[in-house]
């Protein structure tokens, strides 16, 4: 399929043909698809990630002009292959982004060494059974004990935490006064320690990275494993989040692409009445409008990323960008399985996959009505006067 032409640099075009060349290799669409169906985590793929040093962007020894171009760059290619690759690729890398801009010098060792070697792996820990969007609420507790802390509590949907040597970036309510968002601390919890428990949730879709919730009961951690300082912890996620979202919003891109390169040629192949699929307006004027679409997402990604490395606000732009890419993979992937009826629904090729996974698209990173509001509030409404 053609894909329209964006503006790129030498970088970053050097980049995506390295990266194109290096999934092609190390996640073929076989091995991606066995992953899922047998919910298996590739972990000498994302060794192969730490050695190429593509954390570095944000956790290297020196700042990186035009992180997020790049970071968009790589997730797209990766989303090409899975959104739930793309989903433990920014798991690892915004982990270690947050450690790198709040952590001691200790921390960056202890917690960020590993993940740069490929021996360990990032996970974050923040909703719970009763919340979602609004982690201001967050229920599970710190108790300052002499020098450390004892935790308790429980969170759900967790995504990676039970993958071997996970360490959680855990929320957890601190005490003090003032307003809920003041009141939150950052753990750095391993999944193996003392009085953590991790199950994984059967899901619909993410099977390679997992979905889990954790219990903890006495955790007890020293000083050491807070993240910044107690009651940072809502600014640590609100930094987090931009960056996060720009990332994912590439990452459904990609995989958008692939789900659309899947029925070209499934259209173009496929007869019916004599005539290929892809003679039908009921097939290619929906399958035309998901490429106006995704190229139109494409612009608002990139914007968002350009707004972020020249160091200017975009919060709402990433929002939006969010909002935009996840629902068109859920509907590129929903339109995908129609086109193709039975075909599409029987696991031998990546669709079934990428319908799963697109279901969830909509949701992560806050869902829709979540970034609606955001949205709606930062053009003016709902500040009137009450009557």
């Amino acid at each position: 399929m053609t894909t329209s032409i964006h503006i790129q640099t030498d970088e970053q075009a050097h980049l995506r043909t390295t990266a194109r060349a290096f999934l092609a290799r190390h996640a073929p669409a076989l091995d991606v698809r066995i992953w899922d169906e047998a919910g298996t985590y590739p972990e000498h793929l994302f060794r192969e990630i730490a050695r190429l040093g593509w954390y570095d962007v944000v956790a290297g020894d020196e700042d990186v002009d035009g992180t997020a171009g790049l970071l968009i760059t790589l997730c797209e290619e990766i989303g090409k292959a899975s959104s739930d690759l793309v989903a433990l690729f920014n798991l690892n890398l915004s982990g270690l982004r947050d450690i790198h801009r709040w952590g001691t010098p200790e921390q960056q060792e202890t917690y960020g060494a590993p993940v740069l070697a490929g021996d360990a792996r990032l996970s974050i820990a923040v909703s719970e059974p009763d919340v979602g969007s609004d982690a201001a609420s967050v229920a599970t507790r710190a108790e300052k004990v002499g020098d450390g802390w004892v935790l308790n509590g429980q969170k759900t949907y967790c995504e990676g935490a039970g993958l071997p040597g996970a360490v959680m970036e855990l929320v957890a309510r601190v005490g003090g006064g003032g307003r809920k968002r003041d009141q939150l601390g950052v753990f750095l919890v391993p999944v193996d320690h003392p009085g953590v428990e991790v199950r994984r949730m059967p899901a619909l879709g993410r099977n390679i990275s997992g979905i889990y919730e954790v219990f903890l009961r006495d955790v007890t951690l020293p000083a050491t494993a807070v993240l910044g300082e107690p009651g940072e912890g809502w600014q640590i996620l609100k930094e987090r989040l931009v960056l996060e979202r720009i990332m994912i919003s590439s990452g459904f891109l990609g995989s958008v692409a692939a789900v659309l390169d899947l029925t070209v040629h499934y259209a173009n192949e496929r007869e019916q009445f004599g005539k290929a699929l892809s003679t039908y307006q009921g097939v290619t004027l929906p399958l035309a409008e998901m490429f106006v679409r995704l190229d139109a997402a494409r612009c608002a990604v990139r914007r968002s990323a350009d707004l972020f490395d020249a160091g200017l606000p975009c919060e709402v732009e990433s929002t939006m960008a969010k909002f935009l890419s996840g629902q068109l993979y859920a509907e590129a992937s929903a339109l995908a399985m129609q086109i193709q009826g039975a075909y599409g629904y029987v696991r031998d090729h990546a669709l079934p996959m990428h319908h799963s996974d697109g279901i969830i698209a909509r949701v992560v990173a806050g869902p829709p009505s979540v970034q609606l509001d955001f949205i709606a509030r930062s053009m003016g409404l709902g500040t009137g006067a009450s009557r």
